[in-house]
């Protein structure tokens, strides 16, 4: 336990370092959105705000332009003893920054850490994360703005986890662990990025190595923030009630081609283009595509960059069919309607391949692959502040976001660039959140059916990562095909905030998952403490 032991320690220094530093007045960004903690996700979704929820993360110079991020958290968290200095360091403040006002400078540093402890019941397992580390922000001028942060950890983890980072080679959207064999840990590390360049009043720039999500709710089935982090150039411009925003980003296959020859991973590149349009003052739609390309196609020839995807204005397939590259091609459309000021409904649709005539027959065709998500949300329930309840249900077809050549695959890091489950599955899930001052509620339950790739010369469809040349039917091809298999997971945590500027908070939790098919029951009963920092979205319910 001497990782815990010297991780508590880290953690008192951390907050005596939070109590003491000085002060000098600043302005944060952040690159994460963390959804329990997001204090302003109700202001975002009233009517009349225009706000485009569906970019993710967002960027807080526009969200100040609606309502002022700190204001709601000095307000609505409250300070005790706000007058002394102490305890403003200690509830709300950063723990360095400083302010060049003449100059419109700002920087901001805050400790990053996740000292947690936790028990399997079921197989009599202790787990434990040590994570360590900071983030840097600020603004140089109005229009130039940088985030940094690093992360470094140890950890064991309830055996679904383990076994999934066994199997896959990834830590869930931490990327690739290493392992301590004598004593079964991980050993992980982290950094993301970016620097943002607002050039004028319409576009902005960034280029950066993090994580990106389009959609409004928990899910995403067209790009989501599950895997991990990649390098990034992203151009977004608003004008009237229309974002546009293009992402070109450098993506990895984890399996290397001859490892004997060359022991780097494959390098795939993915571009993404997404029209947001509020129409009115409650309507939101939004256009979808992308294309995925490997760097070395499967002939050995190296295309590396192809820049017939450069231009940002421009439907991929006829390119692609133009280029004669049999790439990855989706396209999709987000939606949303605010109903009233605490209630909110979303939807997703996404094509990975279709034919009209075989979409509407009855003989199910195997290049059919299509998904969806029917969602609402709400805000302040029956008049409760802060109660708020998100409930959605997402189904993808088999096959769905893999390619005949695995490099195509619309994942990264062994993930999927959508959802957690893959292809090949129907899930409903339902969250609900509440806050009382600093105190955090939050539960989960995950209902799921899908099917399991149980042969590895054959694919059922949930394996994205598998080669859809290996299919076993090419009609007939329904939802949970394979080895049918029911996944539950509820889960339940509680949490105090200590500081809103880092998501500093002392939370405990139980997880509760089972998972069984006509082969095999996997239980898990899983208890957790930690001392935290909260500002990443990580995605265990899977």
């Amino acid at each position: 336990m001497s990782y815990f032991k010297n991780s508590a320690k880290a953690g008192i220094f951390l907050s005596f370092i939070s109590a003491y530093s000085f002060s000098v007045e600043a302005q944060r960004y952040s690159i994460y959105d963390n959804q329990q903690y997001n204090s302003i996700e109700k202001e975002l979704y009233r009517p009349g705000t225009n706000f485009h929820t569906s970019v993710k993360s967002y960027r807080l110079d526009q969200i100040n332009k609606i309502t002022n991020f700190d204001s709601i958290l000095y307000n609505e968290i409250k300070i005790p003893l706000g007058k002394l200095n102490f305890w403003k360091r200690l509830f709300h403040d950063d723990v360095l920054k400083w302010k060049q006002q003449n100059e419109d400078i700002n920087i901001v540093i805050n400790p990053l850490f996740n000292i947690e402890t936790g028990k399997e019941s079921i197989d009599g397992k202790n787990t434990f994360v040590n994570t360590r580390g900071l983030f840097i922000e600020g603004n140089i001028g109005k229009n130039f703005a940088f985030y940094a942060d690093l992360y470094e950890n140890q950890g064991t983890f309830p055996n679904y986890i383990d076994s999934f980072a066994h199997t896959m080679n990834v830590l869930p959207g931490q990327g690739k662990p290493n392992r301590v064999a004598s004593r079964s840990v991980f050993d992980y590390s982290q950094a993301t990025g970016y620097i943002s360049y607002n050039a004028g009043k319409y576009f902005n720039f960034q280029l950066g190595h993090g994580k990106n999500f389009i959609g409004d709710g928990y899910r995403s089935l067209l790009l989501s923030d599950v895997p991990f982090s990649y390098p990034f150039f992203k151009f977004t411009t608003d004008f009237c009630k229309v974002k546009y925003q293009i992402l070109w980003a450098s993506l990895t296959h984890l399996e290397r081609k001859n490892e004997s020859i060359d022991t780097r991973y494959p390098v795939k590149y993915g571009v993404f283009h997404y029209l947001d349009w509020n129409i009115g003052n409650r309507l939101s739609l939004g256009l979808f595509e992308s294309v995925i390309w490997a760097a070395e196609d499967s002939t050995g020839h190296y295309r590396g960059f192809d820049w017939h995807y450069a231009n940002p204005f421009v439907f991929f397939r006829p390119v692609e069919y133009s280029a004669g590259s049999p790439d990855n091609v989706n396209i999709g459309l987000n939606t949303k309607y605010i109903a009233s000021k605490w209630l909110t409904f979303y939807g997703q649709i996404m094509f990975d391949e279709f034919r009209t005539s075989e979409l509407f027959a009855k003989e199910q065709w195997w290049a059919n692959k299509y998904g969806y998500q029917l969602g609402f949300k709400t805000f302040d329930l029956f008049g409760a502040k802060h109660l708020n309840i998100k409930m959605e249900y997402n189904r993808v077809r088999p096959f769905t976001y893999s390619h005949g050549n695995v490099l195509n695959s619309y994942g990264h890091y062994n993930q999927s660039l959508a959802h957690p489950l893959g292809a090949n599955f129907s899930e409903l899930v339902s969250i609900l959140n509440y806050r009382y001052k600093r105190w955090f509620i939050r539960g989960e339950i995950m209902i799921a059916n899908y099917g399991k790739d149980y042969q590895d010369s054959i694919s059922y469809g949930k394996e994205i990562f598998k080669s859809n040349d290996l299919r076993f039917s090419d009609y007939n091809n329904t939802v949970g095909q394979g080895l049918k298999t029911d996944l539950y997971i509820m889960e339940a945590s509680l949490s105090y905030l200590i500081n809103s500027r880092n998501n500093f908070n002392i939370a405990a939790g139980i997880r509760i998952r089972n998972e069984s098919n006509e082969l095999e029951t996997n239980k898990t009963n899983f208890i957790w403490f930690a001392v935290r920092t909260s500002l990443r979205n990580l995605y265990y319910d899977f």
